[in-house]
């Protein structure tokens, strides 16, 4: 069925859109080396990977921020939530408890890329040691709003000036 320029019009300018769209952002890489060994994603199997895939998507999401032509690799080598997994109840139910000495963590090396060239390379290792009394601006329904402002707060600094430059683009 052949559609008629009219008709096929809104579809070629939405499919070109969403190209621009898509080119507007820098590109981010989030690995994770030996996840299995991670200090402490979740008990079980379907919770390490609900885990790992809403962290990669935020620190994909931080990434947007960066300018246009940009490319990050983020390795993450270590990821140990808020709080510790403690029995409780007469069935001993594994829940979260959340304590002012089990702060949240995260080890990752990166590397901010423009054209092939290696802008900057650094380790970093994230801690919120005062995660408990802290403003979070993540919605507290969300079970990594923990992780999730302690990546915020470290890639607000880390890439200050970027981001600056960034805002300035658009």
């Amino acid at each position: 069925m052949k559609l008629k320029t009219r008709q096929a019009m809104p579809m070629v300018v939405l499919s070109s859109a969403l190209l621009l769209v898509g080119a507007a952002h820098a590109h981010v890489e989030v690995r994770f080396l030996e996840p299995q060994k991670f200090s402490d994603v979740g008990q079980s199997t379907v919770d390490r990977e609900r885990v790992l895939q809403e962290l990669q998507a935020h620190l994909r999401s931080l990434g947007d921020r960066l300018l246009p032509g940009r490319d990050l690799v983020i390795d993450v080598s270590d990821v140990n939530l808020a709080g510790e997994l403690e029995p409780h109840g007469r069935s001993m139910e594994m829940l979260r408890v959340m304590r002012n000495v089990t702060i949240p963590s995260m080890e990752l090396r990166y590397t901010l890329s423009e054209g092939g060239k290696e802008v900057r390379s650094a380790k970093a290792r994230l801690q919120d040691m005062s995660y408990l009394g802290s403003f979070n601006r993540v919605d507290a329904n969300d079970s990594l709003r923990f992780e999730k402002k302690m990546m915020d707060d470290w890639f607000a600094k880390e890439f200050a000036a970027e981001i600056a430059a960034g805002k300035q683009v658009k």
